[in-house]
């Protein structure tokens, strides 16, 4: 399943993207995220609960940096398994960011594999889902991103 969407956040570049780069902010971004750990410089643990239908899946993700062009571009893949491991997903992830007049685009793509008793609900459902969590992941990020520095750093 791919998912690519962008919107914009009235902050500049750098800013954005140190927003980006700190997973103490991702973590209170991310629908879901219950914790992250910091395991080097490019990769993490984290765990994030979904829920799909009358399913409430909580996954142990690995996520690591494989590629990264400072103040516009990261790629990242996650993996991990439910603790039960009924199910597996797997993702590979791009954010770009580029100056607008309203200050940046944040425009990203996921190409992501659900196995399991998640990836049982079919690609229609999960991308539907999937989009959801974006759309509150944008207005988290948003909202954190446009608060005065002191507020919000």
């Amino acid at each position: 399943m791919r998912i690519e969407q962008s919107f914009t956040v009235g902050a500049p570049p750098d800013r954005v993207w140190s927003l980006i780069r700190d997973p103490q902010v991702m973590v209170g971004c991310v629908p879901g995220c219950d914790g992250i750990e910091q395991i080097d410089e490019t990769s993490y643990t984290a765990q994030v609960t979904v829920s799909v239908g009358p399913i409430k899946a909580r996954f142990n993700l690995v996520v690591e940096i494989t590629e990264e062009q400072a103040p516009t571009f990261i790629r990242t893949e996650s993996r991990g398994e439910e603790g039960s491991r009924a199910s597996m997903v797997k993702s590979v992830n791009e954010m770009r960011l580029a100056p607008v007049d309203e200050g940046t685009e944040v425009s990203y793509s996921a190409d992501v594999e659900i196995s399991g008793r998640l990836g049982r609900y079919g690609a229609g459902m999960m991308k539907k889902i999937a989009t959801k969590l974006a759309g509150k992941f944008e207005e988290s990020f948003r909202t954190l991103a446009e608060a005065p520095e002191e507020v919000a750093g």
